[in-house]
């Protein structure tokens, strides 16, 4: 039995409130309230959108059904919002459109049928945002993917770079607490993206830091804008392109600040690749940490969070050698995957993708791996 869809409705009249209850109860999960504020804190609760429709009165103390449902757009957007109001006050009515984008009014004394009639349609609405948002998503999730598998296969010292500092960066995140942290997980995992269509010399440059003439250095440069163009066809990935267009070359000596206008996750981004790009070139993390310190650039509250992090294994992980029978989708590998004939297929730091589980296990036909593959063990204590 499919679930009933949630309305939340409020007023500070109870009688009306126990009207609405009526009249919508069969169709739907009706859920009221008198206080303005709980009727935004239930909101809150359910910001993932699960109350589809709020139906608001105009006037109460404390608040106006304009000021909630403004509230409402900027907690749960998804959320269809409609305006009860005892007056066509044209006033109010444009506040409502202006501020709150209301989905449509009720004006009171409402018969039943059109009480029905709105929060149908208002219902309905939900239920297309809310496809609409879940197409988005899955074709950006799809769309990520095929990029990410493509460069797994054409330049896995990337890949594995990337890998390296996505899972640096969710750490970093979580010790600062950083808010939206996803969009900074996410420009980790994508900000090299384009170098799929820089010849593989300049991508070896990437991976060492040292480039080996100005056409480099000039390509490299350019690689955050080649990569923004490369998403720039990906629904919802405008901050994800914001963080990634900030970052700078780390292979130049001195390093120069990021613009003033850069994001704070751009900032924190930016400290990562540097300190990877350090570590890559055999810098110890103590030695990383005190030259990025003496950049003077840097955020120190970033550093010192790194600081505290880096250099250390969870105290549940593990390397362990294992069999390419034996690997699994999600295991992260501790050093790269040759073949026999010494070609790299995959790079220390990638976790392991259906994709590329398939091609290492072709490959133990033709010509063969270099065995045994070391992976990340996590031991459950």
């Amino acid at each position: 039995m499919t679930a009933k869809l949630q309305v939340l409705c409020l007023d500070d009249e109870p009688h009306v409130l126990d009207a609405l209850r009526r009249h919508l109860r069969r169709e739907y999960d009706v859920v009221t309230t008198t206080q303005p504020q709980e009727a935004v804190d239930l909101l809150a609760a359910g910001h993932d959108g699960s109350v589809a429709v709020i139906l608001s009165d105009m006037w109460m103390p404390g608040m106006t059904g304009v000021d909630v449902l403004e509230r409402a757009r900027s907690i749960s957007p998804d959320t269809t919002r409609v305006l009860l109001t005892g007056d066509a006050d044209v006033h109010s009515a444009i506040a409502a459109i202006n501020q709150g984008k209301v989905f449509g009014f009720m004006l009171k004394p409402c018969p039943p049928r059109d009480v029905r009639a709105t929060i149908a349609a208002a219902a309905e609405q939900h239920r297309r945002v809310r496809a609409e948002r879940e197409l988005l998503e899955a074709t950006r999730k799809g769309s990520i993917d095929a990029l990410t598998d493509a460069l797994a296969i054409m330049r896995p010292g990337l890949a594995g770079r990337a890998g390296r500092r996505q899972r640096l960066v969710e750490r970093l995140c979580q010790r600062l607490g950083v808010a939206d942290a996803w969009q900074i997980v996410m420009a980790a995992r994508l900000d090299e993206i384009g170098a799929i269509t820089l010849p593989p010399s300049a991508t070896s440059a990437i991976e060492t830091g040292t480039s080996a003439s100005a056409t480099e250095v000039e390509m490299l440069a350019n690689l955050p804008h080649l990569t923004d163009s490369v998403l720039a066809r990906i629904p919802r990935l405008e901050a994800v392109r914001e963080i990634i267009r900030h970052q700078l070359p780390t292979d130049r000596d001195p390093m120069s600040p990021l613009r003033p206008d850069a994001p704070d996750g751009a900032r924190l981004l930016q400290v990562v690749r540097e300190y990877d790009a350090l570590i890559w070139r055999d810098t110890s993390p103590d030695l990383a940490i005190a030259t990025l310190s003496s950049r003077k650039i840097h955020d120190p509250e970033i550093l010192g969070a790194l600081a505290e992090i880096v250099g250390m294994r969870l105290p549940n992980e593990a390397v362990r050698g294992v069999e390419v029978d034996d690997l699994a989708t999600g295991d992260e590998l501790a050093s790269d995957v040759h073949t026999v004939d010494g070609t790299r297929l995959a790079a220390r730091g990638q976790v392991v993708t259906e994709r590329l589980l398939v091609r290492l296990r072709d490959q133990t036909l033709t010509p063969g791996l270099q065995n045994p593959i070391l992976v990340i063990h996590v031991i459950d204590l």
